[in-house]
C-alpha cells in the first residue's frame, strides 16, 4: 500500500505530542517529517522558543519509542519551530430580515405567467 508509510509517520507524530508536557501539547498547531527534519507549528511565539530549547526531551521521546519498536521509520537529525498568529473566529454576523404583510409588496414581475403566480401567492396569504 502506497500509503501505509505515511499514516504511520502521522500516527507517530500523534504519539510524540500526547507524550509531550500537557502545556505544550494545547499549543502545537500542526507537526510534519519531512527528510530529516521535524517541524512543529505552534500557536504562541514563547512556545515556539521553549520547545526549540527542549528539542534534547522531544528526541529521548522518540529515541525510547524507537527502544520499544514503534515509530521506527522517525529519526529526526533536526527540529524546526515555527510559530504562526491565527486570530481567533469572529462570531458570525447577525442577520436582520423583516416580514412584511403579504398585502403590502409589490409585484415587480415582468413576465406575465409569474405576475400570476404571484398575484395567486397574495391571494393565498389573504
Amino acid at each position: 500500500m502506497p500509503f501505509k508509510d505515511k499514516m504511520d509517520i502521522h500516527r507517530c507524530l500523534e504519539k510524540i505530542i500526547s507524550l509531550m508536557p500537557p502545556k505544550y501539547k494545547k499549543f502545537i498547531t500542526s507537526i510534519q517529517y519531512k527528510g530529516e527534519v521535524l517541524y512543529i507549528r505552534v500557536s504562541h511565539q514563547a512556545i515556539k522558543q521553549e520547545l526549540y530549547y527542549k528539542k534534547d526531551e522531544i528526541f529521548s521521546i522518540i529515541k525510547m519509542m524507537r527502544k520499544h519498536g514503534i515509530c521506527q521509520n522517525i529519526n529526526p537529525k533536526k527540529l524546526y519551530t515555527d510559530y504562526k498568529y491565527t486570530p481567533p473566529a469572529k462570531p458570525p454576523k447577525e442577520i436582520k430580515f423583516y416580514i412584511q404583510n403579504p398585502k403590502d409588496f409589490e409585484n415587480r414581475a415582468k413576465n406575465p405567467e409569474i405576475r400570476k403566480l404571484f398575484e395567486e401567492l397574495r391571494n393565498i396569504y389573504k
